[in-house]
């Protein structure tokens, strides 16, 4: 699990704190703090069919509070691997998320 912290508001002046990087307690998730918008970018970029297209998240052409689910196995080379479930905001769509970690739903 790839959690990736980047600054969209204008109070992420910073890298999250302990306290918000604690929010996740799984011992799977790696924390990574993207100033540049890196990885929001080539998920953009990226992105083609048969990948669902997301119904939110974006704010100056960039993708934020988003959450993607790969197949197993999946790994990113050249480009990044087509994602099975892509929406968000994270809080508004844990269900989705959870049936597509369980089985592989499209949305």
């Amino acid at each position: 699990m790839l959690v990736v912290w980047e600054p969209m508001l204008a109070t992420d002046w910073f890298a999250p704190s302990t306290l918000v990087l604690g929010r996740l307690s799984d011992v799977r998730a790696r924390q990574y703090w993207d100033k540049d918008h890196v990885v929001a970018h080539r998920l953009a970029h990226d992105a083609r069919p048969p990948q669902p297209t997301p119904d939110c998240c974006t704010k100056s052409n960039t993708f934020w509070d988003l959450v993607a689910v790969y197949p197993a196995g999946a790994r990113w080379t050249e480009q990044m691997p087509v994602a099975t479930f892509v929406d968000g905001p994270v809080a508004y769509v844990i269900d989705e998320l959870e049936a597509a970690i369980k089985g592989g739903r499209r949305k």
